[in-house]
Formats: C-alpha cells, structure tokens, sequence
C-alpha cells in the first residue's frame, strides 16, 4: 500500500512551581520524526490511498502549555501547539534545444522553500472530588496545513521562440478536527486504576484534498498551435462525518516496595471510519480500527543522594486491526474499479523519565 513505517522521538518537560501556596507548572511538548522534518504526497485521485495513515504523522510538532491548580481538587492548562504549512518556488531559465536536448540545452533553476507557523489553542480541566475518582475535560482546537507549489519557466526554444509556462497548485496537506474529550478515572484499590474516554473528532469540517491547479503555456512566436490555459483540478467534497472513540486502560501495581515499583498496563481503543465508502472519482480508503495495547512501566525510587527524585522505564506494544471494507464503484467503468481494504499495523515504543524533587 506504499505506507511507509514512522517512527519518532518524542520529548516532554513539565516544570512545576509554588507561588503563594498555588501550584504552577510549565509543560513542553516535542514530537521529531526521525527520516524528515516533514512529508507530503500529491493525492492521485485514480489510485487507492490510506489517508490517515500516509503522510499525517510525518510532521514536526511542538506545543507549550501553563497549568495551575487553585485548590487540591481543581487543576487548570492552556496552551498552544504550532504547525509549519510551506510555499514551494521553482524557477526554471535557459535556452533548450531541440534537436540534442540532452547535450545542447543550457538549462539553469531555482528552487525555494518557506516554512511558516501556524498556532492552535488546547485546554483542559481536572477534578480531583475523592482520592479515588477523577474526572477530565479537555479541547484541541482545529488546524489545516495548507501547502502551495508554484513552477515557473521560461525557456528559449531553438533560438526561435520563447516558451512560458506556470502552475500555481494548491493544496491541503494535513488536517487536525477540533476535539473534546471526557474521561474519567477509578482508583478501587491502592494498586489499581482504570481509565475511560471518550472523544469526539469534528471531521465534517475536513477541507477538500483534491488539489486546486491553474496551468499556463504560451509561445511566442506561435510558431505551433498551443493551448492557453490548460484545465487542472479542483476541490470535490470528501463527505466526512464526525466520530466518538471510546477507549478504556487498565493499569495494576504488580510490585510496590520503598525502592522499586512495578506497573503492568493493558488498553483498548476503537476508531470507527469518518470516511465514506469511495463510490465515486475519489479513491482515500480507511476502515474502522480495533487497537489493543500491552504496556508495562518500571521506577527506582531509592536513588538518593545519587539523585533526589526517581528514574522510570515504560514500553509499550500495540497491534491495530483494521476491518476490511468493500468499496464498490458506482461507474463500471470505473479507473481503478471495486476492491477490498483493509490490514494490520504494530508498533512498539520505549521511554524513560527521570524526576527530580
């Protein structure tokens, strides 16, 4: 399916501080992909392609946050999280021949790129009413990564005539729904815990991913008939829907001593499909996803005077299954025509944190 595998390092710092008996804290976020800083594929509408699994993660992110906690029950945090859309400048000059094109043609470009930002807000709230119950509400507002490509040339043909030619395309290369989500989470006993969610995604507001194209060709002298404007592509509506994801996650203390503990986690998570069967020109599969997770986590508590604080380790794995899912074309003379979709994704990832009191 030309997904490729990704992989990332991921970085988070939490500062936490008093003032005046009001617990403040700084949080930073940083995910850094470890091929590219970023990638984007053009959408070939004739061929099947997994949306919201090809290029999306493939992106720098980075995001600041302030959290302060008024009273032991309540804890508060904003923050915003910054994307980088880019402009992509190709410039092409020269003289090209053509008779010997590949020896005689004096052919010089230019290429440019620009990274700009863009910001989105993020907020959440925590209640703490007992030691034994919690409960969360926290929003992720809506992004578009919006990525534009202009070509130009102007090339001498022959020594007889000047050919201009000029594609401005434009493009929406990721989207992030606004999101709320509502948790909650037990305590029954000293050594066990369990999580619940449930988030809604707001993708009906998904832009189109049908790039916009306008495409010039000019030759002067006429010495052949040329089109002007040459047609390109334009927008066609996705039709997403908006989705819930519930998940659930268990976590139980295997071992607790005053020098080490040790916690084993479990976790499930179903993400039903915003996309549409694909009946029509547009070819973007997904399917409804079963992920179940298998984790566990490590911590030396017993370090002092080495260190006043704690080390943990975590890992985790994962395995996703996505139901297969019969697209079938309402042309019958459809490019690509019906087919089935569907497969399996693992992953896996480790970490550590180190803590200091």
């Amino acid at each position: 399916s030309s997904v490729e595998r990704f992989g990332a390092l991921q970085l988070g710092l939490v500062v936490p501080v008093q003032i005046e008996g009001v617990t403040f804290a700084f949080g930073l976020g940083l995910v850094l992909p470890d091929q590219r800083l970023a990638r984007t594929r053009s959408t070939i509408v004739e061929r099947p392609r997994w949306e919201l699994f090809d290029t999306r993660s493939h992106r720098v992110f980075l995001a600041s946050h302030l959290a302060f906690s008024p009273v032991d029950w309540l804890s508060l945090g904003i923050g915003i999280a910054f994307q980088a859309p880019s402009e992509l400048t190709l410039d092409i000059r020269g003289d090209l021949s053509l008779t010997d094109p590949e020896g005689a043609s004096r052919l010089e470009h230019q290429f440019k790129g620009d990274l700009t930002s863009i910001r989105y807000f993020q907020a959440g709230l925590q209640l703490h009413p007992h030691e034994m119950f919690s409960f969360g509400v926290t929003y992720r507002g809506e992004y578009t990564l919006a990525n534009r490509i202009i070509a130009t040339a102007d090339v001498r043909v022959a020594r007889i005539a000047d050919l201009i030619f000029s594609l401005d395309t434009f493009s929406t290369s990721l989207f992030g729904p606004q999101q709320i989500s509502i948790s909650t989470a037990f305590r029954p006993t000293d050594r066990l815990r369990i999580g619940l969610e449930l988030t809604w995604f707001d993708w009906s507001k998904h832009p189109s991913l049908i790039p916009t194209e306008q495409i010039i060709l000019t030759l002067d002298p006429a010495i052949v008939e040329v089109p002007g404007e040459i047609g390109g592509r334009s927008a066609i509506d996705l039709e997403l829907h908006d989705t819930f994801v519930p998940r659930i996650g268990i976590e139980y203390t295997a071992v607790k001593t005053e020098a080490i503990e040790l916690d084993l986690r479990v976790g499930y998570v179903y993400e039903n499909s915003p996309f549409p069967t694909q009946r029509g020109i547009t070819n973007f599969v997904d399917a409804d996803r079963h992920t179940t997770t298998l984790g566990f986590g490590i911590r030396f508590t017993d370090l002092e005077p080495t260190l006043p604080g704690h080390i943990g380790f975590d890992a985790y794995f994962l395995y996703s299954q996505l139901v297969e899912r019969t697209h079938e074309k309402d042309s019958l003379v459809d490019a690509v025509g019906d087919y089935v979709a569907g497969g399996r994704i693992f992953g896996a990832g480790v970490g550590v944190e180190i803590s200091f009191e």
